[in-house]
């Protein structure tokens, strides 16, 4: 079966954040999370993933320039950066525990970070 690549953006197991000159806050709640899509210029996004569950690897591209991204994730999901960052940051601000991390449950960011910076958190 073809799917329609541009019908899953109406879905609630994907994100589709534009933030341009803005901000853009969400909180995903989706059982079965697949991915999506980050565009931020010269504004500020935020992604609470706490209540949320991902299942294998899931990716999310990021586009970025001169703004800020917060991810929050449950303690214990992989986080893997693959992004391209050009006078930019990718910071790991998570506190370490004794709890293991669950590596079927792996978030992968990919993607261009310019004069931006990421922050992964969990609380």
């Amino acid at each position: 079966v073809d799917e329609n690549p541009y019908t899953r953006r109406s879905d609630a197991d994907y994100i589709d954040a534009v933030s341009i000159f803005g901000g853009v806050k969400k909180t995903i709640l989706s059982k079965d999370f697949k991915g999506g899509d980050i565009v931020n210029i010269f504004g500020g996004v935020e992604l609470d993933f706490t209540q949320a569950n991902i299942n294998g690897q899931v990716v999310i591209d990021i586009t970025q320039f001169f703004g800020g991204i917060k991810i929050i994730v449950p303690p214990h999901w992989k986080v893997v950066s693959d992004l391209a960052a050009v006078f930019a940051s990718v910071d790991d601000k998570r506190l370490r525990t004794s709890a293991p991390i669950d590596g079927e449950k792996l978030l992968i960011l990919k993607g261009t970070s310019f004069f931006a910076g990421v922050d992964i958190r969990s609380y």
